[in-house]
């Protein structure tokens, strides 16, 4: 079976985590991607992100003047112990009451950034906050964005979600995407295309 690859070299922090991230959802559960980089620090890097997300850095080596990162793609993080296990399912518990909630009111964000782990996403959370800035709903990712746990961050237009998704992503938070709700379907806005 050919492993997908993908070329993350000379990129910087967030970036390699954020392509990373992206292409890794996109293959199934077992499957593998192979990741060149030219940054040894990369290391250190994706195997706290693996840890994170419940992925598995199977391989990191180096070819010559890059190294290479193989990842197996796994079911998503949810807790290592039995009282992680407990603060991680209570937690989703309360992001889908307040989703259930919104829905039942027609108040549901059109618009949700997605980060690349959920410690990530709660990090972001709390750094918005101390910055004053509350105009956002923390949520459950939809099962149409990503089948297995996370989180995203929820908020009423456009302009807004830009503009929060950059003010993170310029703090160094490692952010993914935009999705646009459209139809009960989630668009990606595509933003490392910008």
């Amino acid at each position: 079976m050919q492993m997908k690859e993908i070329d993350i070299r000379g990129l910087f922090c967030p970036l390699p985590l954020t392509y990373v991230s992206k292409e890794l959802k996109s293959i199934p559960v077992g499957e593998r991607l192979r990741v060149i980089v030219d940054n040894e620090a990369f290391e250190k890097e994706i195997k706290i992100w693996a840890l994170e997300t419940g992925n598995r850095l199977v391989e990191f080596k180096k070819d010559g003047q890059n190294y290479i990162a193989v990842i197996e793609r796994g079911k998503g993080f949810h807790g290592n112990d039995f009282l992680e296990k407990v603060k991680f399912i209570s937690i989703g518990i309360k992001l889908h009451i307040v989703q259930y909630l919104l829905k039942l009111t027609k108040r549901e964000p059109k618009y949700l950034i997605t980060f690349v782990s959920i410690p990530e996403g709660f990090r972001a959370d709390r750094w918005l906050k101390e910055q004053n800035i509350t105009d956002y709903t923390v949520l459950p990712v939809p099962d149409e964005i990503y089948p297995y746990c996370g989180l995203v961050l929820g908020v009423k237009n456009k302009e807004r979600a830009l503009e929060i998704f950059s003010i993170l992503r310029d703090n160094r938070f490692l952010v993914e995407d935009v999705y646009q709700k459209d139809k009960g379907t989630y668009k990606s806005l595509e933003l490392e295309q910008r």
